[in-house]
Parts: C-alpha cells; structure tokens; sequence
C-alpha cells in the first residue's frame, strides 16, 4: 500500500476536509469523533450541517461521553455516517477489539477516517537507525505518550479489511520533512545535511514525507 498524496494538513484539518468532501453523501448525518478527549471539533463538523458525538476514555469535558474502545460503544440508538479516529490506534492494548467495536456502530456506506503517527518516515527511520527505536515509538513515548502500538500501514490494512472495511485513501500528513532556520552556528550545516537526507529519503519513498498519515476506509459488509 503506497500514499496516494502527501498533504501538508493536521489531522484536524484533513477529518474537516473529508467531512465536507463527503457530506452530501453520507448514509448518515452523524459523526462519532473518538478519541476525542474535548469539543475541538464540534464547531467545524455542526458548521457543516453535521451531529457531533464525541467520546474519550477520559472525557475532558461534558460533551463528551466515556466509551472504552475494548467494549461496545455506549449510544445503541444512532448509527454514524462517518467516525474520526485521530491519533488513537497508537494508544490502544488490543487495536482489533477497538475497531470491531467502531464497525459494530456503522452501517455499510458509513466512513472512517483514521490518523496515526507514521512509523515511515523519514526522520523516523533515521532515529531507528541511529538508536534502534522508530521516532514517536521510543521507551520515552511509551512512558509519557502511551504509544503502546506501532500502527504500520500493512498492519492497519489488514485490521481493516479483517472488519469489514475497504481502504478509499491513504495519503501522509503533516508535509514534508522542514529545512533549519539558519542560524550563525557549525550545528546549522549538521542540521543541513540532516535535512538533505531526510528529502532524499522522502523522494525515494513518498511514504516518508510525512510525520503521521491517514486512511479513509468504508464499512462495507
């Protein structure tokens, strides 16, 4: 599976975007946003037209329901058109049981919109290569971040297509790899030759360009 695009988008900008490309065609007019800790996105998704629902395992506000993703979701009677996953894969002991759980909610038509830290890229693969670790999967991120599992996009697909889902997109966000600031410092022609590396990288491989990607997958069974 290879990125169809690299955006220079956030992981809020890009579900917004997806919201509005497919809002006419939803099978539903409802968004389930989880994982979504707050009410960040309630204001871009009701200007759309949509019903926002969000839900966290440890809501930080009162808009926000509790679900833990290792059960059944806690709202039985509305059946979303399209579900945010946003930066949560990575945080989650049994990934699988998560996302039969979100497919258990939707009916076939209905969208998922995924984001997760990307193990490809570039910068990532130098720090694995220096360190042994894949940057945002050190023992560091574990500690602090609970980054618990490394979402590779074979991996992702096959969780996927395993629920009954079919993969529509896969594009990187984030945009590329940035050049250093200059700066009256020897660091800076490191940092140069640091960044020169991660572009070839990225031009080899568009998978790299990127520090997280997304995937759009319709419920289809």
């Amino acid at each position: 599976m290879q990125p169809m695009a690299a955006l220079n988008l956030s992981r809020y900008a890009f579900a917004e975007a997806i919201s509005r490309e497919h809002r006419d065609a939803l099978v539903s007019k409802t968004v389930f946003d989880v994982g979504a800790h707050d009410d960040q996105m309630r204001r871009p998704i009701s200007v759309l037209g949509l019903d926002w629902h969000g839900f966290d395992l440890k809501p930080g506000c009162a808009d926000v329901l509790r679900w833990d993703l290792n059960e059944r979701c806690p709202i039985r009677d509305a059946s979303p058109g399209i579900v945010f996953l946003l930066d949560v894969i990575e945080h989650l002991y049994n990934p699988g049981l998560a996302i039969a759980n979100i497919a258990a909610t939707m009916n076939p038509g209905a969208l998922l919109v995924m984001t997760m830290p990307n193990p490809r890229w570039s910068r990532s693969r130098l720090h694995a290569l220096w360190t042994g670790y894949l940057a945002c999967f050190t023992e560091s991120d574990l500690r602090h971040n609970h980054h618990v599992f490394t979402p590779w996009p074979h991996v992702i697909e096959h969780l996927l297509t395993g629920a009954g889902f079919t993969i529509e997109r896969y594009v990187t966000i984030d945009g590329p790899y940035a050049w250093p600031t200059f700066t009256f410092s020897p660091i800076y022609f490191v940092r140069i030759a640091h960044s020169v590396i991660n572009k070839l990288i990225e031009w080899r491989d568009p998978s790299a360009c990127g520090m997280s990607y997304a995937v759009v997958a319709t419920r289809t069974e």
